[in-house]
């Protein structure tokens, strides 16, 4: 079998091969391999020996060395995606595809994964889905959850007292079978339904309830707003759970009905990534690359159909090579259907006026705000389907126009006098296009920006906080999108809470306090004016709301999309295939 090293020498080399022939310097291996130069001879040595190569070195100190090949890199790279997918070894083939080949070869080397990813015969009767991520598990704990594909996850393994029909707008039962709030709204008595089981295999009980809830008011979790007003929880009976409040909050049911609030057993075991719940799946493993879920038969509502689905990440740029895709004991081509649902999020520049100086200077936030032009950013960047953003919500944006005059307006107002300002985003494709973007557009009014990537791992770290000027973010919405205005502002793992000033957070909690008072109507006028007091105080500057096209296999049945614009796991389903 071809080795990763081989193919990660051919990829690096083959922009300079000329007739299966490249040249090199030794210094670069141990950058290609990620190993000393001893190691990196040793390597070369063995390829050579392996692959028939003929290796030349360079003579004397520095010079370059050549490396002949015998064989023709697409085809090896062809047979080594074949080879793993006739063994179903997903690592290997996850990590030869982050390999930086030609662009342009990537719709011939997806014909055999679309073709066969999968198509092995799997246990009887198992239907198994794989899906590829382009995120991380940062957290699964429910109760630190601020990541969207955590949260999904997390909410495929537990479940929450009650749910919030969006259609409906109103909160419906789930692990409760009911609840009632006295006339003054400072208790809430909670009814859990009967043989509730957990993963462990022991029945719901009030004390779980208890012990969930009051995880959410240590000082620690970020999410512990959900919990502000709670006083005290009681049990007086293991199917009854008492709350008891400071003060009355009408919003929280909706605080039930969120991820935060999973109900979790309290002799369980709870890690960042792993956790019992109630929940339709529940989690094998969960490793740097992969998750696995298994669907629980115990499920105290219909039991999910795909019996085992399986999480892989893969690099943005490679990932659309296959979304949703089932193993199957007949050859189904796959030719699928590319669904691009809108994402109910938005993108934005966020202005750091909590610890830099530099950006306090409204001038310049307005400055920085006019230089993103989304519609010069599309066209420049050969992009298309263009929805700007001018609000949280996607039906209330509107296309703003903005101007380089104006920029520079803005900025001769400032008391900016050329100090570099740095701009932090992920480390992902798309992030640096436009971040690269947005560097080249502010140096034309005299704006000087250096870029600074981030990992998803390093979402939660706070030790770079301080030293950032604007961080490119996104915020996405729940099913609940009042809800989700509030988790925005007063969660303290997210952006608005950790980067506003305290004088701007203060004006934005005092609406807030009134919006959880407010009836529909009166919270939408509500959200509307702090959108304008964000945009007249250039908080933030909007950019545009978020589509994904996803590949789905045409066997998949009733394909939905939640708001965070992942698939629906626990409602798919596919046609029993023959033997």
């Amino acid at each position: 079998m071809l080795h990763l090293d081989y193919l990660s020498l051919r990829a690096y080399l083959y922009e300079r091969e000329h007739e299966r022939i490249a040249v090199l310097r030794l210094q670069e291996l141990e950058n290609v391999w990620h190993c000393s130069r001893k190691n990196a001879k040793r390597k070369l040595h063995k390829l050579v020996s392996e692959y028939d190569c003929t290796y030349i070195p360079g003579r004397g100190r520095g010079n370059q060395s050549e490396i002949c090949f015998i064989t023709d890199f697409y085809e090896d790279l062809l047979d080594f995606i074949k080879l793993c997918l006739q063994q179903q070894d997903m690592e290997q083939l996850l990590h030869v595809l982050q390999l930086p080949f030609p662009r342009q070869w990537i719709g011939d080397l997806q014909k055999p994964i679309q073709e066969q990813f999968g198509l092995q015969p799997t246990t009887v009767g198992k239907d198994v889905l794989h899906a590829i991520t382009t995120y991380p598990v940062t957290n699964l704990d429910p109760a630190f959850v601020s990541i969207t594909y955590d949260s999904m996850l997390a909410s495929l393994i537990g479940d929450t007292l009650l749910r919030y029909d969006a259609d409906q707008n109103e909160l419906v039962p789930h692990l409760a079978i009911g609840w009632e709030v006295d006339e003054q709204g400072l208790t809430w008595t909670i009814y859990l339904r009967k043989q509730v089981w957990f993963h462990h295999h022991r029945a719901l009980t009030s004390r779980d309830v208890k012990f969930s809830l009051e995880r959410l008011m240590h000082s620690a979790c970020p999410n512990r707003w959900l919990a502000r007003d709670i006083a005290s929880i009681e049990c007086p009976s293991p199917l009854v759970a008492r709350i008891i409040f400071h003060r009355s909050n009408p919003l929280f049911g909706r605080y039930l009905a969120s991820t935060p609030m999973i109900i979790l057993p309290e002799d369980g075991e709870n890690t960042d990534s792993f956790f019992i719940g109630t929940g339709p799946y529940r989690i094998v493993s969960c490793q740097q690359n992969r998750v696995v879920l298994h669907a629980f038969d115990s499920y105290f509502r219909e039991r999910a159909y795909m019996d085992e689905i399986h999480c892989w990440q893969m690099p943005p740029e490679r990932a659309h090579f296959i979304q949703y895709d089932i193993p199957s004991t007949e050859t189904v081509p796959f030719n699928p259907a590319y669904d691009r649902p809108t994402e109910l999020g938005y993108r934005f520049a966020m202005f750091n006026t909590k610890h830099s100086p530099t950006m306090r200077d409204r001038m310049l936030r307005k400055a920085l705000n006019e230089l993103l032009d989304m519609e010069t950013m599309w066209k420049e960047l050969g992009r298309t389907g263009l929805i700007p953003a001018s609000h949280f919500f996607p039906w209330k944006s509107t296309l703003n126009r903005k101007s380089l005059t104006e920029a520079k307006r803005w900025l001769v107002a400032s008391s900016y006098s050329g100090e570099k300002l740095r701009l932090y985003m992920l480390d992902i494709p798309e992030a640096w296009e436009e971040a690269g973007w947005i560097q080249q557009r502010a140096l034309c009014i005299g704006i000087h920006i250096e870029l600074h990537p981030y990992s998803f791992n390093d979402v939660h770290d706070l030790t770079n906080d301080p030293h950032m000027d604007i961080i490119l973010s996104g915020e996405v919405s729940s099913l609940d999108p009042h809800l989700s205005v509030l988790a925005a502002f007063r969660s303290e793992a997210l952006a608005f809470r950790r980067y506003l000033s305290d004088e701007q957070l203060e004006w934005i909690d005092g609406q807030l306090f009134l919006f959880q008072h407010e009836n529909t109507e009166e919270r939408e006028r509500r959200i509307d004016r702090i959108v304008q007091y964000v945009v007249d105080e250039a908080c933030i500057g909007f950019m545009h709301h978020p589509q994904h096209e996803r590949p789905i296999h045409p066997m998949l049945q009733h394909v939905q999309y939640d708001s965070f614009g992942f698939a629906d796991l626990y409602n798919l389903w596919t046609p029993p295939l023959k033997n």
